[in-house]
């Protein structure tokens, strides 16, 4: 969730309504303490007041995640109860730190609930960190952005779009099996095999591939028709290396430990091959680089993707062992109180 910005009138509430509770409570602490002479407690009636309010905060903490799973459930709308959820937790901070008297905590219960408690807050607070800058990062550095548990997927066809135009150009390095004339829609070790590659494209002069496109600000994948005429002389060399190197690439992105993952390795790597190849293929390098380019988009959205999501692994988990713990610690307090 982004704060700031649109949402700022309604943060801005929020933030005041947080803030003066939390100054009440202090206010109040001091002066129980003043009279008393001496921490209050959990059991004084501020440490218990905010224990009680600070308890139903983070029952209500709890009720985020059902909420955002029974959809049923019409009771405000999601993007309220995320603010709420937000802003009702970091206001629990000062309210259990007074109802704990400060820390000075005693036993081994009270001790792992606030460890918990800790952790809870230091992950939430972790997680809306990252949702300010890693959404626009995406946006910004990710123009190719496919669905997450799509990226191997669309790989895949990124690579048999690339094996079309290949197949179709470039010179093969020896006699394809089953074809007489180079350049024929052959079967190489580790490709694509015809059927998979270019389906009902057995005679055309065309090659439909999935591109990328961004234009006026406006971004999104496209679908491209390149013309293919002939096979170009001289680039059976482009057919060896989209073998050996790029397409392990396309396929496995960084995890292939390729240079193409390197911006710098992979231009070095397509000058290469433009020295090596005929004029006439530049266009076909061109679709090469663009498609490993767009490899490592989507290599960058997984990672950024781990690291947006990655925190709620933490927080969500601690969430419900803290509201068991806090299931626990009512009644033994109560008992021992």
């Amino acid at each position: 969730m982004i704060i700031g910005g649109k949402t700022w009138p309604k943060d801005r509430r929020w933030i005041a309504v947080v803030t003066l509770v939390s100054v009440a409570a202090i206010v109040g602490y001091g002066q129980e303490w003043r009279l008393t002479g001496s921490l209050p407690g959990g059991g004084s009636r501020v440490g218990l007041t905010c224990g009680i309010v600070a308890g139903l905060i983070i029952l209500f903490e709890l009720l985020l995640w059902p909420r955002k799973r029974v959809r049923s459930w019409r009771i405000g709308s999601a993007q309220s109860w995320l603010r709420a959820h937000i802003w009702l937790g970091l206001l629990a901070v000062p309210l259990v730190l007074l109802h704990a008297r400060l820390l000075f905590i005693g036993g081994l219960l009270n001790q792992a609930l606030m460890v918990v408690f800790a952790i809870v807050i230091v992950s939430g607070i972790w997680g809306l960190v990252l949702q300010q800058y890693l959404p626009r990062a995406l946006l910004e550095n990710v123009p190719a952005e496919t669905i997450y548990d799509q990226i191997d997927h669309v790989s895949r066809q990124q690579c048999r779009d690339a094996w079309r135009l290949v197949d179709a150009s470039c010179e093969a390095a020896g006699p394809p099996a089953g074809h007489g004339s180079p350049g024929g829609r052959g079967t190489e070790k580790g490709l694509p095999p015809p059927e998979e590659s270019a389906p009902e494209e057995e005679e055309s002069d065309h090659a439909v591939v999935t591109g990328f496109r961004s234009m006026t600000g406006i971004q999104g994948r496209v679908v491209e028709t390149l013309a293919v005429h002939a096979v170009i002389p001289g680039t059976a060399e482009i057919r060896r290396r989209f073998t050996a190197d790029i397409r392990p690439y396309l396929l496995a992105g960084r995890r292939s430990d390729s240079v193409l993952d390197s911006v710098t390795g992979a231009a070095r790597f397509f000058a290469s091959l433009r020295e090596d190849a005929p004029p006439e293929a530049g266009w076909l390098i061109d679709h090469l680089e663009q498609a490993c380019a767009c490899r490592r988009q989507f290599d960058l959205q997984a990672r950024l993707h781990r690291w947006l999501h990655g925190w709620i692994l933490v927080h969500l988990p601690l969430s419900v062992l803290l509201g068991v713990l806090l299931a626990v610690h009512v009644p033994v307090a109560l008992l021992y109180w």
